[in-house]
């Protein structure tokens, strides 16, 4: 499993993390992670959207511009793919990943700014990536 350089940001000791249980596994589950994404490539998507993403996930897609987890257990998204799957969900949420691998999908929510976990109706909001990546991390 190739692994981009690990950013120093908000999110520096919880991609440690989820990457070294990925290193552990990676004989029994399949995991990657993207080179990370341009500056540029996140603020043209902000601008031909209108809408700002959080900070938290952009400090993940510094890290990796989409990946895989644990076969599944979580999908984030590269920039091009947020948001393509805004049709299913509550006007205020744009989607940035996959959950589980059972229709939950992550977003964040346009007005707070928050991460939610959004699984058919039911929704779970989180300050930020931090908290959904301890999350993922507990479910292993």
């Amino acid at each position: 499993m190739v692994v981009p350089n690990i950013p120093n940001n908000s999110l520096t000791e919880e991609i440690k993390e989820i990457v070294s249980l990925c290193q552990q596994l990676e004989d029994r589950y399949d995991s990657y992670f993207n080179p990370p994404a341009s500056e540029e490539e996140i603020i043209a998507w902000e601008n031909e959207h209108g809408i700002t993403i959080p900070e938290t996930y952009k400090d993940w897609l510094r890290f990796s511009n989409g990946s895989e987890i644990i076969n599944g257990l979580a999908d984030f998204w590269k920039v091009k793919k947020i948001g393509s799957c805004d049709q299913f969900l509550p006007n205020d949420l744009v989607t940035i990943g996959e959950l589980i691998g059972d229709g939950e999908y992550l977003c964040f929510s346009k007005k707070t700014g928050k991460i939610v976990r959004y699984n058919h109706g039911k929704m779970r909001e989180y300050d930020n990536m931090n908290k959904v990546i301890k999350k993922l991390l507990n479910i292993v």
